[in-house]
């Protein structure tokens, strides 16, 4: 049977989660419809062991791809070559979608043709055990319309946890993510732009997102940790954006830049956590004389705090320092 949707699931050393997530699916009616890949990224605890039982026990639905260690994009662009389904979806071993909608769902892709679906997701906190709604509509559009980018843009840019895109799409433009590196979700949203044509927003919540782990790579430390690998991403989707601007229409290209901008803005939050001091000032400076001279960049698409900073030739970086870590510090459900 013809399948509707390929979900992989990027797995490193994922045993504590992996009966959760693989669980919900195994829910769906339409199970049968659904083709699940399980990519274990070289994995050392038991998630190989976990991803057989269930390739075992659910053969025409469920797969386990095994691979060396190549980071979360690598196990994205594992999904995208093997895939077989009519649509492609990328769920996070740690995280799990809504069964009963999800069976909604594949109702309505045996009707669509568009290029990107997009739906809300839960906002799921890991310590309060509470979630709510994510809400992602832009206001200028409905539910359950049919519309061409071209004509209409999307405002504010989407989630990873939104998307649901064709997977032809992915494959004959050979969209692949970088591997061995963090951020790379923005590379996902990002990457199919110049090809989608059509989008759609359906009100139909799927994806439970877990936050507030201390692991997640948005946390405090793991932000300072990995400054370099944000600045690479950065790089990356600027150098993206200028090797297809040729072919962006305008709603496309603001889309991109707005996501841009806002990535820059976070590099610029990142150096902010540094020690306050001159050196700080003065990366903070350095930094931004190369936006201005390299990179797509709009200062109205960013929040209010970095637009101060900036204006301030970033005299206020200090200010910014201690609301960035109270900000990251406070729990938001």
């Amino acid at each position: 049977m013809d399948k509707l949707l390929s979900i992989v699931v990027p797995s490193y050393n994922a045993e504590k989660f992996l009966d959760n997530v693989l669980g919900h699916l195994v829910e769906c009616k339409t199970l049968n419809r659904l083709d699940i890949m399980i990519v274990n990224d070289g994995s050392t605890d038991k998630t190989a062991e976990i991803g057989t039982d269930y390739a075992t026990k659910y053969p025409d639905s469920i797969r386990l791809i095994s691979k060396e260690n190549g980071g979360y994009g690598s196990t994205v662009n594992a999904g995208i070559i093997n895939a077989r389904g009519r649509y492609f979806k990328v769920v996070d071993a740690d995280d799990w979608l809504d069964p009963r909608n999800l069976d909604r769902f594949m109702g309505l892709l045996k009707r669509t043709d568009v290029d990107l679906i997009l739906t809300p997701f839960w906002a799921f906190n890991d310590k309060s055990k509470h979630k709510h709604v994510a809400a992602i509509r832009p206001d200028d559009i409905k539910w359950g319309q049919k519309y061409y980018l071209k004509e209409q843009g999307i405002d504010p840019v989407p989630s990873m946890h939104t998307y649901t895109l064709r997977t032809k799409l992915l494959q004959e433009n050979s969209i692949r993510l970088d591997e061995h590196a963090f951020y790379v979700d923005i590379e996902y949203i990002l990457f199919p732009i110049p090809y989608v044509k059509t989008f759609e927003f359906i009100n139909m919540p799927l994806y439970n997102y877990r936050v507030n782990q201390a692991v997640q790579s948005i946390s405090l430390e793991n932000m300072r940790k990995n400054q370099q690998q944000h600045s690479l991403v950065v790089d990356r989707v600027n150098a993206y954006i200028h090797e297809h601007t040729d072919g962006l229409n305008d709603n496309q290209r603001e889309l991109m830049v707005n996501r841009l901008s806002r990535m820059i803005a976070t590099q610029l939050k990142i150096i902010s956590l540094s020690p306050i001091r001159l050196e700080t000032k003065r990366e903070l400076s350095n930094f931004y004389s190369k936006v201005k001279d390299e990179y797509y960049f709009e200062v109205n698409d960013v929040n209010l705090p970095m637009r101060w900073l900036i204006k301030s030739r970033f005299y206020l970086f200090p200010v910014i320092h201690y609301l960035a870590i109270l900000k990251m510090q406070l729990v938001h459900y």
